[in-house]
């Protein structure tokens, strides 16, 4: 099997709780599919041979309820590595809500970030469902 991309010999985390380990990430159409030892024909080989190679992080505290509005692709956690989020988690969200919390919810959003209710209600139905994951 050939990838598209081999990043290799790089000092692997992986963020199981194991000690760092020689090794490989091997990735095809944008997705990693192998990480250990991996020898194998690739489009293109990086040597990661002195390196950290960290094949994705879990950001464990996101507002990605909220940044999606203004921020489609949610990209500062791309830009970092992170290739899973948690959302809701703390208390300060707005998704899901009840409708009959909307209202402050809307408020409280308004204060920290430069947007008027009148955009939050379009982004915050109030149904009080959970969005399906993304």
């Amino acid at each position: 099997m050939g990838y598209d991309v081999l990043i290799k010999n790089g000092a692997l985390i992986d963020g199981t709780g194991t000690a760092a380990r020689h090794g490989s990430v091997a990735i095809t159409d944008g997705k990693i599919i192998e990480v250990g030892e991996i020898d194998g024909p690739a489009n293109q080989v990086i040597d990661a041979e002195g390196t950290v190679v960290a094949p994705g992080f879990i950001d464990p505290h996101t507002h990605y309820d909220a940044q999606i509005c203004w921020d489609g692709a949610v990209t500062p956690s791309s830009w970092h590595g992170v290739t899973s989020v948690v959302v809701g988690n703390c208390g300060v969200g707005i998704a899901p809500c009840k409708l009959e919390s909307r209202e402050i919810a809307m408020l409280i959003w308004s204060m920290l970030k430069p947007y008027r209710t009148t955009s939050w209600k379009k982004a915050l139905p109030g149904t009080g469902k959970p969005f399906p994951n993304i």
